[in-house]
Protein backbone atom coordinates (compact mmCIF):
# COMPACT_ATOMS: atom_id res chain seq x y z
CA UNK A 1 0.00 0.00 0.00
CA UNK A 2 1.52 3.41 -0.71
CA UNK A 3 1.71 6.65 1.11
CA UNK A 4 -1.25 8.26 -0.72
CA UNK A 5 -3.46 5.03 -0.05
CA UNK A 6 -2.48 4.79 3.98
CA UNK A 7 -2.73 8.51 4.50
CA UNK A 8 -6.65 8.53 2.92
CA UNK A 9 -7.61 4.87 4.79
CA UNK A 10 -5.93 7.12 7.85
CA UNK A 11 -7.97 10.53 7.46
CA UNK A 12 -10.75 8.20 6.51
CA UNK A 13 -11.78 5.07 8.22
CA UNK A 14 -14.11 2.97 7.14
CA UNK A 15 -16.75 2.04 9.72
CA UNK A 16 -18.96 -0.37 8.17
CA UNK A 17 -20.93 -1.79 10.99
CA UNK A 18 -24.20 0.44 12.39
CA UNK A 19 -22.52 -0.16 16.09
CA UNK A 20 -19.16 1.48 15.24
CA UNK A 21 -21.05 4.49 13.46
CA UNK A 22 -23.18 5.24 16.54
CA UNK A 23 -19.87 4.87 18.73
CA UNK A 24 -18.07 7.46 16.45
CA UNK A 25 -21.37 10.30 16.47
CA UNK A 26 -21.05 9.46 20.31
CA UNK A 27 -17.16 10.12 20.73
CA UNK A 28 -17.44 13.16 18.24
CA UNK A 29 -20.18 14.77 20.11
CA UNK A 30 -18.35 14.13 23.76
CA UNK A 31 -15.37 15.35 21.98
CA UNK A 32 -17.21 18.66 21.12
CA UNK A 33 -18.71 18.71 24.62
CA UNK A 34 -15.49 18.63 25.85
CA UNK A 35 -14.04 21.29 23.84
CA UNK A 36 -17.04 23.64 25.08
CA UNK A 37 -16.13 22.78 28.38
CA UNK A 38 -12.69 23.91 27.60
CA UNK A 39 -13.26 27.13 25.51
CA UNK A 40 -13.36 29.85 28.46
CA UNK A 41 -9.61 28.12 29.79
CA UNK A 42 -11.38 27.38 33.36
CA UNK A 43 -11.82 23.90 35.10
CA UNK A 44 -15.72 24.15 36.21
CA UNK A 45 -16.95 21.22 37.65
CA UNK A 46 -20.62 21.98 36.21
CA UNK A 47 -19.29 21.78 32.99
CA UNK A 48 -18.16 18.51 33.50
CA UNK A 49 -21.18 17.07 35.55
CA UNK A 50 -23.56 18.86 32.82
CA UNK A 51 -21.28 17.00 29.97
CA UNK A 52 -22.24 14.02 31.93
CA UNK A 53 -25.80 14.42 32.42
CA UNK A 54 -26.42 15.62 28.30
CA UNK A 55 -24.37 12.37 27.58
CA UNK A 56 -26.83 10.28 29.78
CA UNK A 57 -29.53 11.80 28.71
CA UNK A 58 -28.79 12.29 25.01
CA UNK A 59 -27.70 8.55 24.65
CA UNK A 60 -29.40 6.87 27.46
CA UNK A 61 -26.14 5.94 28.74
CA UNK A 62 -25.34 4.56 32.83
CA UNK A 63 -22.90 6.35 34.84
CA UNK A 64 -20.10 3.36 33.75
CA UNK A 65 -20.60 3.77 30.11
CA UNK A 66 -20.96 7.63 30.44
CA UNK A 67 -17.22 7.29 31.71
CA UNK A 68 -16.17 4.78 29.04
CA UNK A 69 -17.16 7.19 26.55
CA UNK A 70 -15.33 10.20 28.39
CA UNK A 71 -12.23 8.55 28.99
CA UNK A 72 -12.19 7.15 24.91
CA UNK A 73 -13.27 10.93 23.96
CA UNK A 74 -10.47 13.20 26.44
CA UNK A 75 -7.46 12.19 25.04
CA UNK A 76 -8.91 12.92 21.19
CA UNK A 77 -9.81 16.01 22.49
CA UNK A 78 -6.77 16.75 24.25
CA UNK A 79 -4.68 16.16 20.89
CA UNK A 80 -7.51 17.15 18.57
CA UNK A 81 -5.53 20.25 15.99
CA UNK A 82 -8.60 20.09 14.58
CA UNK A 83 -12.73 19.34 15.31
CA UNK A 84 -13.24 18.36 11.38
CA UNK A 85 -12.85 14.74 11.20
CA UNK A 86 -15.29 14.87 14.60
CA UNK A 87 -17.85 17.40 12.61
CA UNK A 88 -17.46 15.38 9.50
CA UNK A 89 -19.15 12.61 11.27
CA UNK A 90 -21.71 13.78 12.55
CA UNK A 91 -22.67 16.29 9.51
CA UNK A 92 -22.84 12.67 7.64
CA UNK A 93 -24.97 10.75 10.12
CA UNK A 94 -27.06 12.76 11.75
CA UNK A 95 -30.16 14.64 10.83
CA UNK A 96 -30.40 18.26 11.01
CA UNK A 97 -32.88 17.79 14.30
CA UNK A 98 -30.36 15.24 15.63
CA UNK A 99 -27.67 18.64 15.00
CA UNK A 100 -30.16 20.79 16.86
CA UNK A 101 -30.26 18.26 19.87
CA UNK A 102 -26.13 18.42 19.18
CA UNK A 103 -25.94 22.11 19.68
CA UNK A 104 -28.31 22.27 22.30
CA UNK A 105 -26.11 19.84 24.70
CA UNK A 106 -23.28 22.25 23.61
CA UNK A 107 -25.09 25.52 24.75
CA UNK A 108 -26.41 23.41 27.90
CA UNK A 109 -22.63 22.64 28.86
CA UNK A 110 -21.59 25.94 28.12
CA UNK A 111 -24.10 27.55 30.76
CA UNK A 112 -23.62 25.26 33.15
CA UNK A 113 -22.01 27.76 35.54
CA UNK A 114 -24.82 30.24 34.20
CA UNK A 115 -22.56 32.62 32.38
CA UNK A 116 -21.64 32.53 28.83
CA UNK A 117 -18.31 33.44 28.48
CA UNK A 118 -17.07 35.18 24.93
CA UNK A 119 -14.67 32.10 24.23
CA UNK A 120 -17.84 29.92 24.40
CA UNK A 121 -20.08 31.85 22.45
CA UNK A 122 -17.75 32.20 20.11
CA UNK A 123 -17.04 28.95 19.58
CA UNK A 124 -20.71 28.08 19.99
CA UNK A 125 -21.71 29.89 16.40
CA UNK A 126 -18.63 28.39 14.84
CA UNK A 127 -19.70 24.81 15.77
CA UNK A 128 -23.25 25.81 14.66
CA UNK A 129 -22.12 27.05 11.30
CA UNK A 130 -19.99 23.73 10.71
CA UNK A 131 -22.64 21.32 11.61
CA UNK A 132 -24.63 23.35 8.69
CA UNK A 133 -27.42 24.73 10.82
CA UNK A 134 -29.28 28.13 10.58
CA UNK A 135 -28.78 31.10 12.67
CA UNK A 136 -32.61 30.52 13.63
CA UNK A 137 -31.44 27.09 15.17
CA UNK A 138 -28.00 28.91 16.72
CA UNK A 139 -31.09 31.56 18.42
CA UNK A 140 -33.42 28.71 19.51
CA UNK A 141 -31.14 26.43 21.56
CA UNK A 142 -29.75 29.62 22.92
CA UNK A 143 -33.35 30.75 23.83
CA UNK A 144 -34.11 27.39 24.97
CA UNK A 145 -31.35 26.81 27.20
CA UNK A 146 -30.60 30.43 28.29
CA UNK A 147 -34.22 31.82 28.09
CA UNK A 148 -32.76 35.04 27.08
Amino acid sequence: MGLFERLSQALNPQVDEPRDVERAQRISAAVLLLEMAHADHRHDDAEYAEIRRQLQSHFGLDAAETEELIAAAAPKAEQSVSLYKYLKTLNNGLSEGEKRQVLEMLWRVAYADHHIDAHEEHLLRELSELLYLPHEQFIRAKLAVTGE
